[in-house]
């Protein structure tokens, strides 16, 4: 059994998505950051950084429950737990970490920088936060070439790559009608089941 952490983030959706492809069993435990529940005495044992999503892993061969936060260290462990959305060549391997990273660093970071910059500073930086944003829709011109050649970012095969990226792009949707094989892939995605469970949670 795990216990996921979580809120309404890509961050967290990401997790999400995760658990439901892999069909390891879980229970999902909201954590409501307007509240500030990230900062309470219980959450912050399992996290002191005071951010989701967090796992707790009663079944890790541990003698103790592992818990295990950062959502694109948690789609390796359980990729590697579950043998499942992650290639076992060592060379198709690092084309999935080498996406998965270039969206978790680049991309997720700008993208929450943008997000502090105009919801959490007085006064807002909102000229600040646009042109992020518009680095971001600059950096998926890379996302779309790649989808020319293939059907999932790290190859032919749905991956962890895509998982890490899908509720980012899900959110940017909106300023990125002109990429047309970014488009196809988000398409395609929002038919999985999995997706569709894990973005609900």
């Amino acid at each position: 059994m795990i216990d996921l952490y979580t809120a309404n983030t890509f961050n967290g959706q990401r997790a999400a998505i995760m658990l439901e492809e892999t069909g390891l069993e879980y229970t999902a435990h909201k954590v409501d950051l307007l509240k500030g529940e990230q900062h309470h005495a219980d959450f912050l044992k399992l996290n002191s950084s005071a951010r989701i999503p967090v796992i707790v892993d009663h079944n890790s061969g541990n003698n103790e429950p592992f818990i295990l936060t950062q959502s694109i260290t948690i789609l390796q462990y359980l990729a590697e737990k579950s043998h499942q959305l992650l290639p076992i060549a060592v060379l198709e391997r690092a084309k999935v970490y080498e996406w998965m990273n270039f969206h978790g660093i680049d991309i997720g970071s700008t993208l929450f920088n943008a997000y502090y910059l105009q919801n959490r500073v007085k006064p807002a930086q909102q000229q600040a936060a646009e042109q992020l944003r518009e680095r971001v829709v600059g950096l998926y011109q890379y996302f779309d070439d790649q989808l020319k050649e293939q059907e999932f970012f790290a190859g032919e095969y749905y991956s962890i790559a895509d998982i890490a990226a899908f509720p980012a792009v899900l959110v940017q949707e909106e300023a990125l009608t002109n990429y047309k094989n970014l488009n196809r892939w988000l398409e395609q995605l929002k038919l999985r089941p999995a997706i569709q469970r894990g973005m609900a949670v």
